[in-house]
């Protein structure tokens, strides 16, 4: 016996490292693989299905705050809120929403995606339960609304009525620029045809209102060096990044409706970046080349003010304009850059020492909100705020309020004023199709002039950040001016 001890000794030992090594998998000693489980739904209560990341928990944070304040403007509605946020990753949260005079309840329900759990099988599972959800909410980033409108539009069968799909925030006007439907591109819109509505402006809603701010803002107008010259424009974009080649697209057409018969415009040099992967600081290999290719055209074209069009997210778009700057210094007074709605005004407002320091990049920036972006709530507000959601700086309101409006829609459709309350997917259909005021046009896609804002940044004498509407379809008007600080920004009044 004693001469087996230590044999036996060394296999105890070495089996479980031989057992790992093999790739063998031991129920008692792993975590089951994940799938997708929809939540039952109780009787007279109808589903909301909201399919997102889970790596990304501030972006539910944002929608919970936006539809719990829609209880400030939707009267007799009220939402419960008491498991939206748990304890354990794997949980599913919800929001319970209820209407007086209305039986039952809408719950709104984050299913999440993770590595082994898709958005195609949220939607295979949500189909086969009784009942399906009366509409999906998803497309946080126009990848992941294809994605979504794709498995929606293969999946044929449901238990109950095809849902509707309510898109957040993808922007972009086309799927695949190599798809085709007909004569064109196949619109993003168009994937899960005749259900899906978009609550965000889309590339060309937003080109065209910053175009359309910048030609009517003389101080930051492209201007020419001399009678009779075209303005010129310089633009750039990231290839892997669809939402920056769609928004690139977008503002060249924009530019050249606007600027066509007004003295014309002349696009001095376009480049394209093969990748948008960098350091935090430092601009990748191409970025740099790119920046120093802008800063030789600046200098090339005295006593001018040039428009760069920049369609790019936080960090690449700012190493991107620090490499110009670094390049050529004087660009600061030669230049306004433009963009859509990819730099958050949290990375100005909050987080600019590290994010966008207006100090190190004086270049003046204009970009594009779906709400307004400093709507801090006043002391003793009226109505007050829900307990723990209130605005308060320096954090940027237009990612919740834009929520908010989303809220606030499906709330007044799920529990209307008068008719009956939609129980199925095509019920919903038809009420978003005939809301009044209209909020769609016939495609799903958001009517413009309901709530486009631009703001814009003026680092220099004094940083400053504007908020701008146009309310009637004509002027842009100053709404709210933001003084910057040496640690935050202080609101003042325009």
């Amino acid at each position: 016996m004693r001469e087996l001890r230590w044999p036996l000794l060394v296999a105890v030992i070495c089996l479980p490292i031989v057992i790992l090594a093999a790739g063998l998998k031991l129920p008692w000693l792993t975590d089951p693989t994940p799938t997708a489980a929809p939540l039952s739904v109780p009787a007279g209560d109808r589903e909301v299905a909201w399919i997102h990341t889970t790596v990304n928990a501030n972006t539910w944070e944002r929608f919970v705050a936006g539809v719990m304040r829609t209880q400030m403007t939707v009267p007799g509605l009220h939402v419960e809120d008491s498991r939206a946020f748990l304890d354990s990753t794997t949980a599913v949260p919800e929001l319970v929403i209820r209407r007086d005079g209305h039986a039952g309840a809408v719950r709104i329900r984050w299913y999440k995606l993770q590595n082994q759990v898709t958005t195609a099988d949220w939607v295979r599972a949500l189909a086969a339960r009784t009942p399906a959800p009366l509409a999906v909410i998803g497309g946080g980033s126009t990848d992941r609304a294809i994605d979504l409108a794709r498995a929606m539009a293969a999946q044929e069968l449901w238990h109950g009525d095809r849902p509707p799909l309510l898109v957040t925030t993808a922007t972009a006007d086309f799927a695949d620029p190599g798809e085709v439907m007909g004569p064109s591109p196949l619109r993003l819109a168009d994937v899960y045809d005749d259900r899906t509505f978009r609550f965000c402006f889309t590339n060309r809603q937003m080109a065209e209102a910053v175009v359309g701010f910048v030609a009517q803002q003389p101080d930051v107008r492209p201007r020419p060096g001399e009678p009779d010259v075209p303005i010129a424009v310089l633009s750039v974009y990231w290839e892997d990044d669809r939402y920056s080649v769609d928004l690139q697209e977008q503002f060249t057409e924009a530019v050249n409706r606007r600027w066509k018969t007004d003295g014309g415009v002349r696009f001095a040099g376009q480049w394209k970046i093969p990748f948008s992967v960098g350091g935090y600081v430092s601009p990748n290999v191409h970025e740099a080349t790119v920046g120093k290719d802008i800063a030789r055209q600046l200098a090339e074209m005295p006593d001018r003010r040039v428009m760069l069009v920049l369609p790019g997210i936080t960090l690449p778009a700012r190493r991107l304009l620090q490499a110009v700057v670094e390049a050529y210094p004087a660009a600061a007074d030669k230049l306004v850059a433009v963009t859509g709605d990819g730099i958050p005004v949290n990375a100005i407002l909050r987080d600019g020492e590290f994010a966008w320091p207006v100090g190190s990049l004086p270049v003046p920036l204009v970009l594009f909100t779906h709400h307004d972006p400093a709507a801090w709530d006043a002391p003793a507000a009226t109505p007050a705020p829900p307990p723990g959601y209130e605005f308060r700086r320096p954090n940027g309101t237009e990612e919740a309020m834009h929520f908010g409006e989303l809220g606030k829609v499906l709330a007044e459709e799920c529990f209307p004023k008068t008719g009956a309350a939609p129980a199925r997917g095509d019920d919903l259909t038809a009420r978003l199709k005939a809301r009044t005021p209209a909020f769609f046009d016939p495609n799903g896609e958001r009517l413009g002039g309901t709530g486009e804002y631009v703001v814009l940044v003026r680092p220099r004498p004094d940083p400053l950040l504007t908020v701008w509407r146009n309310e009637d379809g004509k002027a842009w008007v100053q709404k709210r001016a933001v003084p910057f600080t040496a640690r935050s920004p202080a609101e003042g009044r325009p």
